[in-house]
């Protein structure tokens, strides 16, 4: 089995493989030429300019109005994690928020996201870190966090949800995929409802042990729609809006006042938050 370097290395031989079909679609003028998308494995397609597209598979665009992120994003301090091509946070940018800070494991140079930076001449930050890294004290409050495409990748699913909590002010805007009609069963994807009708109203979500979900062994988990639902509430989350997407889950939310659920029911979490909590999330988030 490859290790995890060999295996981004192998799908990034693959992708560039591919880049002649993606490259010959792109418009032949001085903005399309400046860029060399080539170097890059691209997820993300966003239009950089007129009729210029990064040319990756999930589209920038559509997501944002899936989710209702607003048009208008004047004054807002907008946190995008698992950033990587950065394109979500430069649309992010040119929606008027006044700062945008992208976060993740690569650095920006291997990910395409310094060419476009420079190509726009953007003020978008960029830094190393993850979900799991997420505090106030280091990197403040945000009115907008983005996450998508994270969730699923978490093998501490739960904990990345409570740090989402604790560093967010606003409202999150979420993506993962989901089981609801790709439920992995002995190699296949089966829709949920055919084991039992019953079960797309229960949380529930689906454990890959090493590479069952799309052969890609950082892949640790997909809910169901129910468990989105369920999973950002208990976090401290009130759910404003969520729906399938076929194989993918969207879902809006803003900050239920108080502590978070988990921490009011008599959990353990929360009658022993100095011995049980408090070294994962800090001082209780409010």
């Amino acid at each position: 089995m490859l290790s995890a370097p060999e295996t981004t290395c192998a799908r990034r031989r693959a992708y560039v493989e591919l880049l002649p079909f993606f490259t010959t679609i792109q418009p032949r003028n001085h903005i399309a030429m400046s860029l060399d998308f080539s170097k890059y494995y691209w997820h993300q397609r966003w239009e950089v300019s007129p009729g210029v597209f990064t040319p990756g598979h999930n589209d920038v665009a559509t997501l944002l109005d899936q989710v209702g992120l607003p048009a208008d994003l004047s004054g807002q301090r907008v946190l995008d994690i698992g950033a990587w091509n950065g394109c979500f946070s430069f649309e992010c940018e040119r929606r008027g928020a006044r700062e945008v800070l992208g976060l993740g494991p690569e650095p920006a140079d291997n990910t395409g996201l310094q060419m476009l930076r420079q190509h726009l001449g953007s003020s978008v930050r960029y830094e190393f870190g993850s979900i799991y890294d997420l505090d106030p004290n280091i990197l403040g409050r945000f009115d907008i966090v983005l996450c998508f495409g994270v969730f699923y990748h978490l093998r501490y699913p739960m904990l990345g949800l409570d740090n989402l909590r604790r560093v967010c002010r606003g409202r999150l805007f979420f993506e993962t995929a989901c089981i609801d009609h790709a439920l992995i069963v002995e190699g296949r994807s089966e829709e949920l409802v055919t084991k039992d009708k019953r079960l797309s109203k229960l949380a529930l979500m689906q454990f890959y042990r090493t590479d069952e979900f799309n052969r890609d062994p950082s892949n640790w988990f997909s809910p169901n729609l129910e468990a989105v639902v369920q999973m950002l509430t208990s976090a401290g989350f009130a759910v404003e809006h969520a729906r399938e997407m076929g194989v993918r889950a969207v879902a809006r939310a803003s900050i239920a006042s108080g502590l978070p659920e988990f921490l009011r029911i008599g959990s353990g979490e929360g009658v022993y938050y100095d011995l049980f909590t408090r070294k994962l999330l800090g001082d209780p988030p409010i």
